[in-house]
């Protein structure tokens, strides 16, 4: 073989080598952005809320389009999950179809359904957030195992963040919830229901309530939707999961909406 050949041959088999080891890597780096629902979602990697950073592996999508997103232990450390849509909504109505009793999650375990905008620095934290959350708080919320808060819009931060209305509660569910908010510019209505219900409809009401006030103490612009699975002041005892079925959005009326 003359020298030529043998370089041709060197080439060849560290190519090869190269593509086998890329082939082997590849897959198993986590996405960073995943589509769902209709949206685009930018998965949280490091810093988020709770005492467990998020990690991308923790998000999944299985083959019925639902999304999954886990608190781990692993290698002696936990993490756990977060996602926010890339693109903005405002007002009108959001839906999430949730699975599993997340009633009776470990007491350190939190399920957020929100909207988030300080994420595309929209205001500041403790600023124009709506949220819909399943938790114990760590038994720090008088027997709670829920909440609806809203944070005020931009400019208008609580002293030591804390929100401009929240509803703490306990209530009984099933393995299957309907989660809704409807957001509007001086109102907005918070819905619990047993089952799938299609937007526009309202049946097996678990709890409902609906808070009313200025634009001071309501966000008024339009922001990212957010869904994470975290951890309360601590760890929890075993690894948590959390299912969501489905994310709908639909714009409230022409005129009506979120500032841009």
């Amino acid at each position: 073989m003359t020298p030529i050949q043998m370089t041709l041959v060197r080439t060849m088999i560290f190519k090869i080598v190269i593509c086998g080891t890329l082939f082997c890597v590849l897959p198993c780096v986590q996405a960073q952005t995943i589509t769902w629902a209709g949206h685009d979602w930018k998965v949280t990697s490091g810093g988020m809320a709770g005492v467990a950073t998020g990690d991308p592996a923790n998000v999944s999508i299985d083959a019925n389009k639902y999304l999954h997103l886990r608190i781990v232990k692993s290698n002696g450390k936990w993490t756990s999950a977060e996602v926010f849509t890339t693109d903005r909504m405002g007002f009108g109505t959001y839906q999430w179809v949730v699975e599993g009793n997340v009633y009776d999650m470990d007491p350190t375990t939190v399920l957020g359904l929100f909207t988030y905008g300080p994420t595309h620095h929209i205001g500041a934290d403790a600023e124009n957030e709506i949220d819909i959350e399943f938790s114990q708080w760590n038994k720090t919320c008088k027997d709670c195992n829920a909440d609806f808060t809203v944070y005020p819009s931009t400019g208008n931060r609580k002293p030591n963040g804390v929100s401009a209305w929240e509803d703490n509660f306990r209530v009984s569910g099933e393995t299957l919830t309907t989660a809704r908010m409807e957001w509007s510019s001086d109102h907005i209505v918070f819905t619990l229901m047993k089952g799938v219900h299609p937007i526009g409809t309202v049946a097996d009401v678990i709890k409902t309530e609906t808070y009313s006030s200025t634009t001071t103490n309501i966000p008024q612009v339009a922001s990212p939707v957010g869904i994470n699975l975290w951890c309360f002041k601590k760890t929890p005892a075993k690894d948590q999961s959390a299912v969501i079925r489905d994310f709908q959005f639909l714009a409230a009326a022409s005129g009506s909406s979120g500032k841009q």
